[in-house]
């Protein structure tokens, strides 16, 4: 894990950069977290992405009336802390989004997009709305028990082994509300449809058929028939939280995705 101490001594200091974890060899793969924000939800994946890329993991930010934009910029802090022109930004779901605005804002920075059981706008306002305003008001331990329990068949859904399901159950845990909410007031006011087609990095969408909370397989499509260079991958018997399973490696999808549109290229 790096941080300012360790960038002002190499003489990098940028304080607008978050602290994160860089592990692996390879090309710069920036992992982008979900809803809960913690970047620890990729641990299933990342030993297999270590082998191929350098791997980053971060935090969300978790105080303050942040926004997409906010979010975004501190995707580009982290390439260029690291010193790189370009990177693959990979997002999950609510990552997924936030991936998607920094595509559009650093252009310039990206080298491929990866979107995994997202979606340019959450369709049912109501519901969206509806889990914002419990959350904002239920006392911490309540709203605990609620995700934890839609977190487990979800968790059921992918056959997350037990020891795996106890370790992300820890990880939701430790998710401060306050950031929480405000990630789910982003999703609420969301829509980038008809700003998908600026997107011209070679892209993927990965979509679980067993999506319960996202129809991603249809978000998947729809984003890339507006979307230039983009592919769809769709993952059979897999559901939203499919890279805890053992059904998907992101390394070896990604891996035939590079090959496949490099043989197109060439």
């Amino acid at each position: 894990m790096r941080n300012a101490a360790q960038r002002e001594n190499k003489g990098i200091l940028d304080r607008s950069c978050p602290t994160y974890r860089l592990d692996g060899a390879g090309s710069l793969l920036i992992n982008v977290p979900g809803l809960d924000g913690t970047g620890e939800l990729i641990f299933k994946q990342a030993p297999a992405l270590a082998r191929d890329y350098r791997v980053a993991t971060f935090r969300l930010r978790e105080s303050g009336n942040f926004s997409y934009a906010d979010l975004a910029s501190d995707i580009a802090a982290i390439i260029r802390d690291v010193g790189e022109e370009r990177a693959t930004v990979v997002g999950e779901s609510f990552g997924g989004t936030v991936a998607l605005w920094f595509a559009l804002l650093y252009p310039q920075l990206l080298e491929r997009l990866v979107i995994i059981n997202s979606f340019p706008r959450f369709r049912n306002r109501i519901k969206i709305r509806a889990a914002r305003r419990l959350a904002s008001s239920l006392p911490p331990r309540a709203s605990w028990l609620i995700r934890a329990a839609g977190s487990t068949v979800g968790l059921h859904v992918d056959g997350v082994a037990a020891a795996d399901r106890r370790r992300c159950r820890s990880i939701i845990k430790a998710v401060k509300m306050p950031a929480y909410v405000r990630r789910l007031e982003l999703i609420e006011n969301l829509d980038l449809e008809e700003r998908l087609k600026e997107i011209t990095a070679p892209t993927l969408f990965i979509a679980a058929d067993h999506d319960l909370l996202v129809p991603s397989v249809r978000e998947a499509k729809l984003m890339a028939s507006m979307t230039p260079n983009a592919t769809v991958e769709v993952v059979h018997g897999a559901g939203h939280a499919c890279l805890l399973g053992e059904r998907v490696s992101l390394a070896a999808i990604l891996t035939k995705w590079k090959s496949q549109h490099d043989r197109k290229v060439h």
